[in-house]
């Protein structure tokens, strides 16, 4: 291959730089094709290379990749790369511009090496040194991004093979789907989660078999076998052992067999047993035979396991901006029926008929902003919307995007959309966008921050990045505030008014708040709403809750609230 490359005047690559979401393997790549290829490896690992004394991190960086050199064919792995070669900025660190130097230094000498490949890696790239990504130094750019459902699949094909479970392959795929956003770290441990709802669940359906009176766990180690102790589930406070220091073979307590072999087969890792209590305190070990009921504690991962385990795990990359959205449907929605139907297609269409948008030739609808008064349920439209889709959810108060500092602004801006990008599919919500998305040209005193924010979200909406499978939702009640460049179609092709809710909507309203309020027969539903002229959602909600208070108030014993309140 070698003399190929020279053939045709070609030269080998020196340096890889991949880069992506943490958790999507990376680091697993670089070692597997290091593996694969025969080669030697030499893992550097940013952070643990800075040192407080002068000299010594360089020293170290000129080891390891002389070390490399000694070992040729060998591949330099360097994890973390941002931690060792930031961007040099004026009156930055001196030991960062030391490092970087004798980096650079170090990707000059391997150019005129043979053997040697240096592999980098790190989640921010735009924090690198852009001297370290020229040609000859890291020739090639992989970006390692979140995997996609098919590929979601795969992963969990393989990690599912090494578990006891009885999913069967429509939830398997079923799982690929509905885990929008999860990297490979994020489904190992969503399986590791399942395997822990499995093990509570196994154990508690155990002590509910026997003795319901004893009230202390016990766990004795019987060879391979281990037999756990009954306790009263009601003292137990949801932990999934109870600590007994008493005689573990006191005749109070009955005991459940479990083998190790069957705590085994659901694939725990350290982190999950740790997790599950400091079990090395509570365990005897006894030099006795094995269990004779072992076939009684082979137990398997169901799927209602992973449904449990899903509320508990989220993608790694949404923790820093998901918002917990409620379990808000569209029934909890009164009326707004027109708007809820343009919501639908633009938002859940997409998702459940990708064949008939392609069939037509034409894309879906990709920004929807909706306006009207305030009250009017425009936020909680939104929240439905994405609860009913099942889809990743970022939600931003217009100005929150702001800051004082020059540029993290229009940084922020890009942020949340690389976040939706790699998240996808997935809703961007701004509420209040009337304070993000200004009309520009006010100040005459040139570019405000406003002005820059506003430039760098049409150039996101106009998807200068490749924005698929990501809509955009905006509420306001101030249309007339927002620059007209950001309402031609395009970037948002719906723009929908909410108003208030006329009658038929507002008893639809009064019947959603008053499902959990008792009320009295003398109670007209439709009187209200005939009463009601001009009010809100906001307002409905209010009246709702002051004539419970009202009730209260007039005596603490009133179980329901009348007509007259």
């Amino acid at each position: 291959m070698k003399d190929a490359l020279s053939r045709f005047g070609l030269r080998t690559t020196k340096g890889v730089l991949l880069h992506g979401p943490s958790g999507t393997g990376k680091t697993s790549l670089a070692q597997l094709c290091a593996h694969d290829a025969g080669l030697n490896l030499f893992t550097l690992n940013g952070p643990e290379i800075v040192n407080q004394y002068f000299g010594e991190s360089e020293k170290a960086l000129h080891e390891v990749f002389d070390s490399a050199s000694r070992a040729a064919p060998a591949v330099v792995f360097i994890d973390e790369l941002d931690a060792i070669a930031p961007a040099r900025k004026d009156g930055g660190e001196e030991l960062s511009q030391r490092l970087v130097a004798t980096l650079l230094n170090l990707m000059d000498g391997i150019s005129r090496t043979d053997g040697i490949l240096v592999i980098a890696a790190t989640n921010r790239p735009d924090s690198i040194e852009p001297a370290l990504r020229r040609p000859g130094r890291l020739d090639r750019e992989i970006e390692i991004g979140v995997p996609s459902p098919k590929q979601r699949l795969d992963i969990l094909v393989t990690l599912l093979s090494e578990m006891k479970h009885s999913l069967l392959d429509m939830e398997i795929q079923h799982l690929a789907m509905a885990t929008h956003g999860f990297v490979g770290a994020d489904l190992s441990a969503l399986c590791n989660e399942a395997a822990l709802v499995c093990l509570r669940r196994y154990i508690k359906f155990k002590k509910s078999c026997n003795d319901t009176h004893s009230s202390r766990t016990s766990i004795i180690y019987e060879g391979s076998d281990c037999i756990v102790g009954s306790s009263d589930c009601s003292k137990d406070n949801g932990d999934l052992f109870s600590r007994d220091h008493s005689d573990s073979a006191s005749s109070s307590n009955s005991y459940l067999p479990i083998s190790s072999k069957a705590l085994t087969s659901l694939s725990l890792n350290g982190t999950a047993l740790e997790s599950m209590g400091d079990i090395q305190d509570e365990v005897n070990i006894s030099g006795e035979g094995t269990c004779a009921m072992e076939e009684e504690c082979t137990f398997n991962v169901a799927f209602e396991d992973f449904e449990k385990a899903r509320i508990k795990v989220r993608p790694s990359a949404m923790r820093e901006v998901i918002l917990e959205v409620p379990k808000v449907n569209w029934e909890d929605v009164g009326g707004q029926k027109e708007v809820k139907t343009q919501l639908m297609e633009a938002v859940e269409w997409p998702q459940k008929h990708q064949d008939a948008f392609r069939r037509i030739g034409t894309r879906p609808p990709t920004g929807v902003l909706m306006f009207g008064p305030p009250g009017c349920s425009k936020t909680l439209m939104a929240r439905a919307v994405a609860s009913e889709a099942g889809l990743n959810f970022l939600a931003v108060k217009g100005p929150e995007l702001f800051s004082k500092w020059v540029g993290e602004s229009e940084k922020a801006v890009r942020s949340l959309f690389a976040k939706a990008r790699a998240n996808a599919p997935s809703i961007i919500f701004f509420d209040e966008i009337d304070g993000l998305a200004v009309i520009r040209g006010k100040e005459s005193d040139g570019v405000s921050v406003a002005d820059r924010v506003m430039s760098q979200l049409l150039v996101e909406l106009d998807g200068l990045h490749q924005r698929v499978n990501v809509t955009v939702i905006a509420a306001t009640n101030r249309p007339d505030k927002i620059d007209s460049a950001l309402l031609r179609p395009g970037r948002f092709d719906r723009l929908l008014y909410v108003g208030p809710p006329n009658e038929t909507d507002r008893e639809d309203i009064f019947r959603i708040h008053l499902r959990k309020i008792p009320y009295s027969s003398n109670v007209s539903i439709r009187d209200l709403a005939c009463l009601t002229e001009g009010c809100t959602g906001a307002d409905i909600s209010l009246i709702c809750r002051q004539a419970a208070v009202a009730a209260l108030e007039e005596s603490l014993d009133a179980t329901e609230i009348t007509m007259n309140i």
